[in-house]
């Protein structure tokens, strides 16, 4: 199989490109610092691939796809420029059996951004149980580590540390930010989350957290009603009971009242755990995952697996 990563000197292109690399069912195509500037050598790359991997700005990302004639290739794209575009893939197969074969069959695949990966595998279940009214006004909180910001933000972490980045630092203040569309669409949200990002001193891993007030949830019958903690629990073990990528952490209030989580749980896993934690009252679901794992280059080989029909755990460290 003949893979080409256009972006490859990029973190997420990097991390593919190191998974990719201890296969051998696979064959890489490499170009020179020269020829990754040069249109032309990228065409002729991207054509001659059965897959292409694109780790790009989203601008850059719209410039390869209008490079590829060859009907055969595959595309795999982990910038936020297809996310919401018709005809292209969404990589998150554990969703559905319709998530999964859009992405077997599909020659365009848009992988998910890390930020939305956390809020749509604890929002989606939800809705798709019935218990999470469209208009919930939801609030996501999202800790990550500063390799989510690519090469330039750990430089300045690594090799020009200041004093304001030894302290989380929140940014998307303007409630804008690039992850919300595909969470709106992909989970038929009809009223747009408050969405808190923060990026701290650590290099990978990601804790997205989104919490409920039971009492402002619905029975599936459309009537309110009394939603526990057990139902949630419930809920996601069965959304993820098959999933070798989506681990639901046992049911423990006391543990989990008592233990911090840690952000970098996760770091250096292609997988993802969720935690329920929280009371009958008040629930709060926390997704722990890499931001550069299940959240980028994971998910993207994990999407490549599946179009392969191979085993989606493929390469991948899951455990």
């Amino acid at each position: 199989m003949k893979i080409f990563i256009d972006g490859s000197a990029g973190t997420t292109g990097l991390r593919i490109k190191d998974r990719l690399m201890k296969r051998s069912d696979v064959e890489l195509t490499t170009l020179s610092e020269e020829q990754r500037k040069d249109t032309e050598s990228r065409k002729q790359a991207l054509n001659s691939a059965q897959v292409a991997f694109l780790c790009l700005p989203d601008a850059a990302a719209v410039e390869s796809v209008e490079l590829v004639e060859n009907p055969d290739t595959v595309i795999i794209d982990t910038s936020t420029a297809h996310r919401t575009s018709e005809g292209w893939a969404y990589g998150f197969p554990e969703l559905s059996a319709e998530f999964e074969d859009k992405i077997k069959n599909s020659k365009r695949i848009a992988v998910p951004g890390c930020h939305a990966s956390g809020a749509i595998s604890i929002l989606y279940p939800l809705v798709h149980a019935g218990i999470l009214p469209i208009n919930y006004p939801l609030h996501i909180v999202s800790l990550t580590g500063y390799s989510g910001g690519g090469k330039k933000m750990i430089k300045e972490y690594e090799e020009e540390k200041t004093l304001p980045l030894a302290s989380p630092r929140q940014y998307g203040l303007s409630q804008k930010h690039k992850h919300l569309p595909e969470i709106m669409k992909v989970c038929k949200l009809c009223e747009t989350p408050l969405f808190s990002p923060i990026v701290a001193d650590y290099y990978a891993g990601m804790e997205v957290t989104v919490g409920f007030h039971t009492g402002f949830l619905q029975l599936p019958c459309g009537l309110s009603g009394d939603i526990t903690l057990e139902d949630f629990h419930t809920i996601f073990e069965k959304q993820y009971k098959d999933s070798k990528f989506i681990k639901v952490s046992p049911l423990s209030t006391e543990e989990t009242n008592a233990l911090f989580l840690a952000a970098n749980e996760n770091a250096g896993k292609d997988s993802m755990t969720l935690y329920i934690t929280g009371n009958d009252e008040r629930i709060e679901v926390v997704s722990m995952f890499d931001n550069l794992g299940k959240g980028a280059s994971g998910a993207a080989i994990e999407c490549m697996n599946i179009m392969l029909g191979l085993p989606p755990e493929t390469g991948l460290v899951v455990d």
